[in-house]
């Protein structure tokens, strides 16, 4: 009996291990599969990262391609424009934006424009600015009568400063205007008009600036902001300037003190002061010469806003007639051309 009690006994554990043995097997094989799987699945996305890398870079490979068509392309361009009109003129398109010079160069009628107001403009610098104060420069109605006008011509020195101060003035204007407008620029040593000295004038279609060197006080800020004033007055006789808006800014029963003489007997009082002053810009004036003529007012914005100094635009929007007075004379330019925004303005 107790020889079958132990057969018994083995027998039920050798069924266990059995059983046990089996589903030890049967998770090994799962665990096999389950790492095949994964091994599949990495080798899968391994696949697809490489793939995903070589269209890139074939893409990379082709946009590189088109940009180096498009780069010779526009040399094919400028290198045909250099040899139908000029180096120079090939250099000043180089230095233009890429996006512009993009849109020119598939334009031939806009290149040849572009040609001409550039051949305009190196024509104009190089015949238009003028030093000498030889023969009739002024207006003929200018000489005897009352203006009695004198000039003397610029000393040699200050020939090349000056004309670079006027090339620097003039880029800040659209061609095709200075084109339809200025005649001449002259910069001269010195004039007098009523017996008055004058930093500068303007007839129709010229404009005179004075410079007796930087020692006495004609430093190249001074030089370019009596050119914009002067022009200012030019633009304003030829294109039609909203005069009567300008006025209502002005306090009610605000008179100018000198349109008689157009700023003439301003000079000769002594109240022609051109410092910024709060009390005249409470008034909507920049200062005490600005209140002897419209002109002279326009003209006090217009020589400040060409300069693009932000403490003058800081001053005027602190001061709400100041502001109006701005935004007249902005509007008046952007007639002009649309280049001229305020914003322009600030980026000078």
């Amino acid at each position: 009996m107790k020889r079958n009690k132990w057969y018994i006994i083995l027998s039920v554990l050798t069924i266990i291990f059995l059983f046990s043995f089996s589903a030890l097997c049967s998770d090994w094989e799962a665990t096999d599969g389950e790492e095949v799987d994964i091994e599949e699945e990495t080798i899968t996305e391994e696949k697809a990262v490489e793939e995903e890398a070589k269209e890139e870079e074939e893409v990379d490979v082709e946009e590189e391609a088109e940009e180096e068509a498009e780069e010779l392309s526009s040399e094919e361009n400028l290198d045909e424009i250099q040899h139908q009109y000029s180096i120079e003129f090939r250099q000043y398109l180089e230095t233009l934006d890429e996006d512009y010079l993009e849109t020119l160069l598939d334009d031939d009628n806009a290149v040849k424009q572009e040609y001409d107001f550039f051949d305009w403009r190196n024509t104009f610098y190089e015949n238009n600015i003028i030093f000498t104060a030889d023969g009739n420069i002024f207006p003929s109605s200018w000489y005897g009568s009352g203006i009695d006008a004198k000039a003397e011509s610029l000393s040699e020195g200050e020939v090349e400063r000056s004309k670079s101060i006027m090339m620097t003035a003039l880029e800040k204007y659209p061609t095709q205007l200075l084109k339809n407008i200025l005649k001449n620029v002259y910069v001269l040593n010195s004039m007098k008009f009523y017996g008055v000295n004058y930093g500068g004038t303007n007839s129709l279609d010229s404009v005179y600036v004075a410079n007796d060197g930087v020692k006495m006080g004609y430093t190249d800020i001074v030089i370019e902001k009596t050119f914009h004033h002067e022009f200012s007055s030019v633009l304003k006789n030829n294109c039609g300037f909203d005069e009567t808006a300008w006025r209502q800014v002005n306090p009610a029963g605000f008179v100018y003190f000198d349109e008689a003489t157009g700023g003439a007997g301003a000079i000769k009082a002594g109240k022609a002061s051109q410092v910024f002053d709060p009390k005249e810009h409470e008034m909507g004036f920049l200062y005490e010469y600005a209140e002897s003529t419209p002109e002279n007012d326009l003209n006090s914005f217009a020589e400040n806003i060409f300069m693009g100094e932000e403490s003058f635009f800081d001053t005027v929007e602190s001061y709400e007639k100041l502001q109006e007075k701005l935004n007249l004379i902005v509007v008046f330019y952007n007639s002009l051309d649309p280049m001229f925004t305020i914003e322009y303005f600030k980026s000078l």
